[in-house]
């Protein structure tokens, strides 16, 4: 029988320590550093989350908007946002929400790590979401959830104005499928000009359904239309 050495029972005892497992893991550490991807210093990124199925879930026949839905996507959209050091403004429209944040000076903390804001911010909107939709008695059946994605772009003004661009659509589409509108029609123009004749008057719809929602981390704003008042939302966005 092959007697074992004082060495190698030493290597044996040392096995499942952290060491042996931190050596272990070492390759496979370098493999995951390639997707840890960091903020840069005091560069803009915008992050966009989207909530998966809500749209179709939360439809009401021809009704352009769910106001339990709506106070409960408002609710999620303001409690995340102020609890945020870092997000600078922030636009939500139905089940989205997009966020202007700027990378920190520090690249070592979590808030750096693209990785970590996307999946924990997330999560969080998605847990958010639920809790409001209790309490507001929204029939929730589906666990939804959000996604997320990030951009980096000196465009921001852009940005902005093309998500709202999509929000006005949605709503005066909305609108159109509502009151029997000749389905023909595709602009906006149009379908308010069919509304006018129909004596409804799209201008007395609350502010926040036709534009959306905004956040701004030092004072809060009503909703207003993007182009129409393109000096303040660029006072807003710098």
């Amino acid at each position: 029988m092959t007697k074992i050495t004082t060495k190698q029972k030493s290597k044996i005892k040392e096995k499942y320590s952290y060491g042996y497992a931190l050596e272990m893991y070492k390759p496979f550490k370098y493999e995951e550093e390639k997707f840890n991807l960091k903020l840069e210093k005091d560069v803009y990124y915008i992050v966009r989350f989207d909530g998966k199925d809500m749209t179709k879930d939360y439809k009401i026949n021809k009704e352009p908007i769910n106001e339990e839905f709506f106070k409960t996507m408002k609710e999620t959209f303001y409690s995340f946002c102020s609890s945020k050091k870092n997000i600078i403004f922030a636009y939500s429209f139905s089940d989205e929400i997009s966020i202007l944040i700027k990378g920190p000076k520090n690249s070592t903390i979590e808030e750096a790590r693209i990785e970590k804001i996307l999946s924990l911010y997330a999560g969080e909107l998605s847990i958010l979401f639920f809790k409001n939709a209790q309490n507001n008695r929204l029939n929730t059946t589906k666990n939804n959830v959000f996604d997320a994605r990030i951009i980096q772009t000196s465009s921001i003004y852009e940005y902005f104005i093309s998500r709202q661009a999509f929000a006005i659509d949605k709503f005066i589409m909305q609108l159109k499928g509502k009151f029997n509108i000749d389905y023909k029609l595709h602009t906006s123009n149009k379908v308010l000009k069919e509304l006018e004749k129909k004596g409804i008057k799209y201008n007395e719809f609350p502010a926040e359904y036709r534009y959306g929602l905004i956040y701004n981390s030092k004072e809060k704003l009503e909703s207003f239309e993007f182009q129409a008042q393109p000096l303040k939302l660029k006072k807003l966005l710098n």
